[in-house]
């Protein structure tokens, strides 16, 4: 098993340095810490709002994200990456005060659509900053690894900050709110910090959209690439739809509530080790090992909470986070490294956008299928009809890949 340095990869320069030190403390900070375990909780109580209003609130603001993410990208492109990670942060920065301050379904809507917008502009531009910064000394071998740990140690104070939501909630209900803010600062400075890899100029129209033509034309176009894009939409969207029915399935078979922030550590400390390894995963498995692999996790479990729905089985929806935890690096790495024309250089954050924004719009309408599904079926046999379609579905991506990406490479 080998490192990037040790296959030759030259040694990071001053500046390299200093950016990925910048970006992996970003990317620790960059979700709001105290926020996800409580989000319905805090729309119902602090927002007034009722479930029904919620999830509708919640499918048009998908919407919405899906209709800016390659716009965004292309923005990225044209002004430089850094400059829109950084309006991307002052939204979410403003997302997460709207919703800690929140007394009423308006404010929420605002933070909800600032929350859209702005990660529409983060979404593809963090991970093309990156490359790029390591591509200026030939070290993008190091990629994988550097957003693999990165990303971990997210997942790693995630897990931590689970164990503390339900103390601080307590305490008062906007207390984990609060507390959520000092990092979204911290993530907008950091940002400031980094250095712009690539050339920008002034915003203008007629640029962005040939941005947008150039991605989405690159990605029709280059069939190794559109195969990603839609195995990494296949792998997210089985993996909300699954993730939507842990606590009904927890319910069904019995697991006290009291277990499920213990479960919810678990999860994040799974995926922070999966995701802190991909790099090293990979050069365990092989690629296309990595995509039987991942296919695996995901049809397998499913099938057996099923057919087997008692408390023991709950703990398969550990083996998602495995997934969880290596996809991102996984498919981020294979997608950049396709980039090799110029055209398409000029639009990589758009066409990371696009693949962001495919994933996004597989995942609204799984989402409405499933709902559609629980209010005529029951959740296992939904999680079975989840499970055959994952396992049907992950054939054909296997056989694909064996026909389109392994005759490319």
């Amino acid at each position: 098993m080998h490192t990037p340095a040790e296959e030759g990869v030259p040694p990071m320069t001053l500046q390299q340095r200093r950016t990925v030190l910048l970006y992996q403390l970003y990317m620790v900070v960059g979700e709001p810490l105290f926020w996800g375990p409580i989000v319905i909780y805090s729309l119902l109580t602090l927002a007034h709002m009722s479930l029904p209003e919620i999830f509708f609130m919640e499918a048009i603001v998908m919407m919405v994200l899906v209709l800016s993410n390659v716009p965004a990208g292309a923005l990225a492109d044209v002004i430089g990456k850094k400059r829109a990670v950084l309006i991307g942060r002052f939204l979410l920065l403003v997302s997460i005060i709207c919703f800690a301050t929140m007394t009423s379904p308006l404010l929420a809507w605002i933070g909800n659509l600032a929350w859209a917008f702005g990660f529409a502009l983060t979404s593809g531009s963090e991970s093309s900053l990156l490359f790029e910064t390591l591509r200026n000394g030939n070290g993008t071998k190091r990629f994988k690894e550097v957003q693999g740990k990165a990303i971990g140690y997210r997942f790693l104070v995630i897990a931590l900050s689970c164990l503390l939501v339900g103390v601080l909630a307590e305490v008062h209900p906007r207390l984990p709110l609060y507390l959520s803010i000092p990092g979204q600062v911290l993530a907008f400075l950091l940002v400031i910090g980094m250095s712009e890899p690539g050339t920008t100029t002034t915003f203008s129209r007629k640029a962005q959209w040939r941005a947008i033509k150039d991605g989405l034309r690159f990605v029709k176009n280059t069939p190794v690439v559109l195969w990603m894009v839609l195995f990494a939409a296949l792998v997210g969207v089985i993996s909300k739809v699954w993730f939507f029915t842990y606590n009904p399935y927890f319910e069904l078979v019995g697991m006290p509530v009291s277990h499920y922030g213990f479960v919810f550590f678990l999860l994040n400390i799974v995926a922070w080790l999966s995701s802190h390894y991909a790099y090293k995963i990979e050069t365990v498995m092989s690629e296309f090992g990595l995509v039987v692999f991942s296919l695996t996790c995901l049809s397998v479990p499913i099938l057996l909470m099923a057919l087997f729905p008692i408390y023991l089985v709950a703990y398969l929806v550990l083996a998602q986070n495995i997934v969880r935890g290596f996809i991102r690096p996984f498919t981020e790495d294979f997608v950049h490294h396709h980039i090799r024309d110029a055209e398409a250089e000029a639009a990589r954050a758009t066409i990371m956008s696009v693949k962001s924004a495919v994933s996004q719009f597989a995942m609204v309408c799984g989402l409405f299928g499933a709902s559609f599904a629980l209010e005529h079926f029951s959740l296992i046999t939904v999680l079975l009809g989840l499970g055959v379609t994952a396992s049907i579905l992950g054939l054909v991506a296997i056989l694909s890949y064996k026909r389109v990406v392994s005759v490319a490479l």
